[in-house]
């Protein structure tokens, strides 16, 4: 029992936390999470355990799921973080609707809004991150230190191919693994979409050259605090998406090689056509390139 209450100290804390790092009164949190605001001043101050139902009222009101509210005030009670660490993470790892570019070029290319794009790469942060807690909870280190570049490269593009299906309000369903493409239309506004990962400046590349609609996430290895060096010497744990784009791309958009050391045939996005891609998502802090004068850089559309 005292484990449960000691948990429970630790989901009020930070929902303390994050409610003033939100700049929400508590009058304001109530109004979100449809209870009396006397319930969450009593919450507070310590003179009342939630329900789940509360709970889950609350967390949804401040934009986090419970589970990772949950999760993370678990790793507060057990001194693998502060409630301030959390706080400042989370509110630093939630995508802004700054970084969205050409909704509209996103929108007529493959049927998704500004919106799904953020719930997108929300949901794989989360995912990635509750991974990484549950790892280095077990004393092991995070996921892009135990895996190869080039498999975490796939993993995080499942984790996005998923979140697509997920948030993408009936768009897009999965299809199955290693088949084209990587998400299959429902809707008419949506397409047979090829989804492609890559780290910091690295080109897109898949096995052969294949035509169609195109959406290529790439990211960067910084620390959990969102902060990021550039050069391989700096690289972090945590990944970050810098850049997305979309865009149809043809057979002989692809430069094709068999080099030794490459699993078969290699088909890379050539640069011209893939700095023509529309860019519809951009953090320029976690630009892995050097900055041209004017902050921006080659295939800024």
């Amino acid at each position: 029992m005292s484990k449960d209450i000691g948990l429970a100290t630790s989901f009020i804390e930070l929902v303390k936390s994050t409610r003033e790092s939100k700049g929400y009164t508590i009058e304001q949190l109530a109004e979100q999470a449809g209870v009396h605001r006397t319930t969450i001043g009593l919450l507070e101050r310590n003179e009342r355990t939630p329900t789940l139902q509360v709970a889950s009222q609350i967390s949804s009101a401040l934009g986090i799921p419970l589970s990772e509210m949950i999760h993370e005030s678990e790793m507060i009670e057990q001194g693998l973080a502060t409630t301030g660490e959390v706080v400042e993470i989370s509110k630093n790892r939630v995508p802004s609707k700054e970084f969205i570019r050409n909704e509209d070029k996103l929108f007529e290319t493959i049927g998704i809004t500004g919106d799904m794009l953020l719930k997108v790469i929300n949901s794989t942060y989360q995912t990635l991150d509750v991974i990484d807690e549950q790892l280095v909870g077990k004393g092991a280190v995070p996921m892009s230190q135990l895996v190869e570049l080039a498999n975490l490269s796939s993993m995080i593009g499942n984790l996005v191919g998923s979140a697509i299906a997920e948030h993408s309000d009936g768009c897009y369903s999965r299809n199955k693994p290693h088949t084209y493409p990587d998400l299959l239309p429902i809707k008419k506004t949506a397409a047979n979409l090829e989804l492609k990962m890559a780290l910091e400046t690295n080109k897109p590349k898949g096995h052969l050259p294949k035509p169609g609609v195109y959406i290529t996430f790439r990211y960067i290895l910084g620390d959990k605090k969102g902060n990021y060096s550039r050069g391989k010497e700096n690289r972090g744990d945590t990944a970050w998406i810098w850049e997305v784009k979309v865009g149809e791309l043809r057979g002989e958009d692809f430069s094709c090689s068999n080099t030794a050391g490459d699993s078969g045939k290699t088909a890379v996005f050539k640069t011209p056509v893939f700095n023509e891609m529309y860019l519809v998502y951009y953090v320029p802090k976690h630009l892995p390139y050097a900055p041209k004068a004017n902050g921006e850089y080659v295939g800024f559309n």
